[in-house]
């Protein structure tokens, strides 16, 4: 079970961010179960933290501000929970210095919903979640406009048939575990799948790889 706290500004009410967290269920998160623990401001979240030990904080911004404080007062902590933001209009220059403070994961909030499933499930497995639409930007990947015809399948050439099994999945958005599963393979096959495919891929990170399979067609886009 995932302990979650939720601290917010005020531009996001926590009701609306506890609907969102209530709405998932095992079958859409992956089988992850989540609880939450806490509620309250940013200046209350470190004595939250204390009393309630949450796994995460799911951090509900405007702009990243109110979030980097948060990871500030929160460094301060012997043990201190993961931080995934939930923000309005979160730049890509504010989703790196929220990552370079420690933060877990940057949502935008207009397509939270559909993200923060896969979303929690890469944060549990150890991995950073972007919405979509900052990914590029944030690991500074070129997206051709307008790609060259065949270019992203030609890069998927190289692939071998349960390669692409796992790029497809990674590009659903699965974590490692879940991708055994659905594989029946172990989690130490999948990882060692996606080692190598990033390497033919020249990919630097599960992000990247997956843009490349949306790019590619493989899996539809959530952006």
């Amino acid at each position: 079970m995932l302990r979650v706290g939720i601290i917010n500004d005020r531009s996001l009410s926590r009701a609306g961010l506890r609907g969102m967290l209530q709405a998932l269920t095992p079958e859409t998160a992956h089988g992850l179960r989540s609880s939450v623990v806490c509620e309250g401001r940013v200046d209350q979240a470190a004595a939250l933290v204390r009393v309630t030990r949450p796994d995460l904080l799911v951090s509900g911004d405007t702009c990243g501000q109110s979030s980097l404080l948060l990871l500030r007062s929160l460094a301060q902590l012997a043990r201190p929970p993961l931080v995934l933001v939930i923000g309005e209009r979160v730049s890509e220059t504010d989703a790196r210095t929220l990552l370079c403070h420690g933060a877990a994961g940057v949502l935008l909030h207009r397509s939270a919903a559909r993200n923060l499933a896969w979303a929690l499930a890469a944060i549990v497995e150890g991995s950073r979640a972007l919405s979509p639409e900052l990914a590029d930007a944030v690991i500074n990947v070129p997206s051709p406009s307008p790609p060259c015809p065949g270019t992203d399948r030609e890069r998927l050439g190289g692939l071998s048939p349960r390669e692409l099994e796992v790029l497809a999945l990674i590009g659903d958005g699965l974590p490692n575990r879940a991708i055994a599963e659905t594989l029946h393979i172990s989690p130490d096959t999948v990882k060692d799948h996606v080692r190598a495919l990033c390497g033919k891929l020249h990919a630097t990170s599960r992000i990247q790889a997956a843009r490349i399979a949306w790019q590619a067609g493989i899996v539809p886009s959530p952006a």
